[in-house]
């Protein structure tokens, strides 16, 4: 079943758009390129998630990006966790036992962060701000570039299949954007595999939340470092996400 669309069509542009195809995308990126020279991990994933909120809320029918704004919040909340060294409720300290592995694997957390947010979020809010259309037009005369999954996904929105378009985002950002990420970092997350053997409690679940708070969706059965296995795990917080905010199932 697909969602029913619930908003003006995203054929529709939202903001002020340069008519030049790639004036327009330069205009996405002056402020993606800014907010990825924020200095600090902890600061740039701040302004990563407050880049997804504000699109999320603009454009409510994008379910990929306001579930982008809940994980990239979680993401934040381990990153602040690594850096002072400490986990969990206990504060149990990791950089004695752990050392630059520690360090390495927030440096993985923000690359994928990061990568993410650089590669998926532009063509989002170009669509959102110039229209799909326009965004259709832009990539058909060869003046920018855009993922195809990201442009079958944003399709499927356009046409009011929003759990389509999610999914198909989801894949995108999963296989082919996160993979490669986990490919330069194996062993920064091998690491974290094994300080989730090493250390009480779940740590890899994360909840659908704007704090660094509450119910953990299960990760339970699945390796995250299987980009399959990820993408069945971002189906399980987007049905939470559905759950809290009041979507239908």
């Amino acid at each position: 079943m697909t969602g029913l669309r619930t908003t003006a069509s995203s054929s529709a542009a939202s903001g002020a758009c340069p008519s030049d195809c790639k004036e327009a995308m330069n205009q996405v990126m002056e402020d993606v390129n800014r907010i990825a020279r924020t200095r600090g991990a902890t600061e740039r994933n701040a302004a990563i998630t407050q880049a997804y909120r504000q699109l999320g809320q603009a454009q409510r029918q994008n379910h990929w990006i306001r579930l982008a704004g809940y994980v990239s919040t979680q993401g934040g909340c381990v990153m602040k966790m690594m850096e002072r060294g400490t986990i969990g409720v206990s504060f149990t300290p990791l950089a004695p036992l752990f050392g630059e592995d520690l360090v390495n694997a927030q440096k993985a957390l923000v690359d994928a962060n990061t990568t993410i947010f650089t590669s998926v979020y532009p063509p989002n809010k170009f669509a959102h701000d110039c229209g799909f259309e326009k965004l259709k037009q832009c990539v058909a005369s060869g003046e920018i570039e855009v993922s195809p999954q990201i442009m079958e996904a944003l399709e499927k929105m356009d046409k009011g299949d929003l759990r389509g378009a999610a999914d198909t985002m989801a894949y995108h950002e999963q296989v082919n954007v996160v993979q490669p990420v986990y490919e330069r970092n194996r062993g920064a997350f091998e690491f974290m595999n094994r300080w989730e053997n090493r250390i009480p409690g779940d740590q890899t679940s994360i909840p659908v939340s704007h704090t660094c708070s509450g119910d953990p969706v299960s990760i339970k059965g699945l390796d995250i470092q299987n980009p399959q296995d990820r993408v069945q795990y971002y189906r399980r917080l987007m049905t939470r996400m559905r759950q809290i905010e009041g979507m239908p199932p």
